[in-house]
């Protein structure tokens, strides 16, 4: 079993779970699930298949090519009417696809560079590798520290990209809607915003070395290579710990494995790791400690919105009830976007029980008051998993983002400060107010946006139906 990658672990005895296997080792494990009476069926029978199908072409060329993404289609579909400010005017970054480590780093440098008073990058540490871990801060002014924090990190897991963009997504709304939305504009004036878009960026950069299903979908970090005997005296070896095992609470327990070759190794002692290491040093230095209203950690998939604790089921924070009423109202909020449902609990209730996860350490150890790991798209349901196309890349930061204003509304409510109305697109009239109206088109793209994705209309059609009604026949 340890040479199983699971994407979705065991939760209960009857639960269905997802495993990706190497071809040799699928005859003998349906036989071994047939002695046993074990139900199962092949829901992706070439993985690498439909990373080519979900992702496009191989790493490589996409990285060489990455020079004329800047002018990509997608950065139109990005901007808005009222976005004549919007920050893919200045620190352009394309938010259709995925990116590398560097062009992420690049693109965080650009904001600093271009908006001094509200943006500064920093690290808070170097990777196994070398590697810099670079976050950014948003504030006005950037140089005050006695404002109350927002933490929200990503890619703790290598795997997991679609968390990543997400970040991004939400630094990008912070920045281009400064001084156009009152309510971000108060956002970021009353608030501190420190973004981590990517916390494992060894293991980011593997997963996209190569589009095997081993290197894509690698989950740990790449700590040091560790040796041993296996029972027939053979010697193997394995690389990386999972670091959402690594944190100091109730370290070593359920959910974690002491198999150096696990998927959820939890490393030889809590914050063995320079990553995990740095996220603590920098929540309890002087900068943070005692400031952190939000601690928001980003993961994919399984659409659910989840609080501590998850060392055991029933087991909650003493201000239990306030993680559950912003969060219940923060899911709602999310849902009315698109639709898209979300499962709200603590994580050993709703998903399975762990130990050592960064975000049960930020609200026992860090003191952060609201804290939330979210699972985002797809559902458990969907075949594709870890492999989120991309076209549903700019509507999972959309929806997702609505749901974390509703955080950041509370943390400004408990100030005793209501944040003004927001003007944000979800304040235009309503598709059933356009309809008497002459059925036309209010973006001139549409037509170009329909050939380059025929589906668009479907896969974003509360934006299509408000810009496209005529090409998407809507009307």
């Amino acid at each position: 079993m340890k040479q199983l990658n699971f994407w979705r672990e065991p939760t209960d005895i009857g639960h269905a779970v997802d495993i990706m296997l190497q071809p040799s080792m699928l005859h003998s494990l349906t036989d071994l699930f047939t002695a046993n009476n074990i139900t199962f069926k092949v829901i992706i029978d070439d993985v690498k298949k439909l990373i080519y199908e979900r992702e496009g072409q191989p790493r490589k060329n996409a990285l060489r090519n990455y020079g004329t993404a800047h002018s990509s289609i997608m950065k139109s579909f990005l901007k808005r009417s009222k976005d004549v400010n919007s920050i893919s005017s200045k620190a352009k970054y394309d938010f259709g696809d995925y990116h590398s480590y560097h062009i992420i780093s690049s693109w965080l440098n650009d904001i600093e560079r271009f908006y001094p008073n509200i943006a500064k990058v920093f690290t808070i540490g170097q990777t196994f590798e070398g590697r810099n871990i670079n976050g950014i801060k948003i504030g006005n002014p950037i140089d005050r520290t006695d404002k109350r924090i927002v933490w929200i990190d990503g890619g703790i897991h290598a795997r997991e990209w679609a968390a990543i963009h997400t970040v991004l997504y939400f630094i990008e709304q912070l920045i281009s809607q400064y001084g156009i939305d009152p309510q971000i504009t108060s956002y970021v004036d009353r608030l501190n915003f420190y973004f981590v878009p990517v916390v494992n960026p060894d293991g980011y950069e593997y997963s996209r070395s190569d589009q095997s299903p081993q290197a894509r979908l690698w989950r740990k970090n790449r700590d040091k290579k560790e040796c041993f005997k296996d029972r027939w005296r053979r010697t193997r070896c394995c690389v990386g710990v999972d670091l959402n095992r690594n944190f100091d609470f109730y370290w070593g327990e359920i959910g974690s494995s002491s198999h150096i070759c696990s998927e959820i190794y939890r490393g030889s002692e809590p914050f063995s790791e320079f990553e995990t290491r740095a996220i603590r040093d920098k929540l309890l230095s002087v900068e943070m400690y005692g400031k952190v209203d939000a601690f928001i950690t980003l993961h994919t998939y399984s659409q659910m919105w989840i609080h501590p604790y998850s060392h055991q089921r029933h087991a909650f924070p003493n201000d239990v009830n306030d993680l559950q009423e912003v969060g219940k109202e923060a899911v709602k909020a999310l849902e009315n976007v698109y639709g898209t449902k979300f499962r709200f609990g603590s994580g050993a209730d709703i998903l399975y029980p762990s130990s050592g996860g960064s975000d049960d350490w930020a609200k026992l150890k860090a003191g952060a008051k609201f804290v939330y790991l979210l699972e985002l798209r797809p559902s458990e349901s969907d075949f594709g998993g870890f492999l989120l196309d991309r076209r549903q890349l700019i509507p999972t930061g959309r929806e997702t983002w609505a749901g974390v204003r509703v955080v950041i509304d509370a943390i400004l409510r408990s100030q005793g400060i209501e944040a003004p109305a927001t003007i944000n697109i979800d304040t235009r009239p309503k598709f059933q107010q356009l309809q008497n109206r002459t059925c036309t088109d209010r973006s001139p793209w549409c037509a170009t946006w329909i050939d380059i994705d025929p589906h668009i209309c479907l896969t974003a059609k509360s934006y299509m139906r408000e810009q496209c009604s005529l090409s998407c026949r809507f009307c």
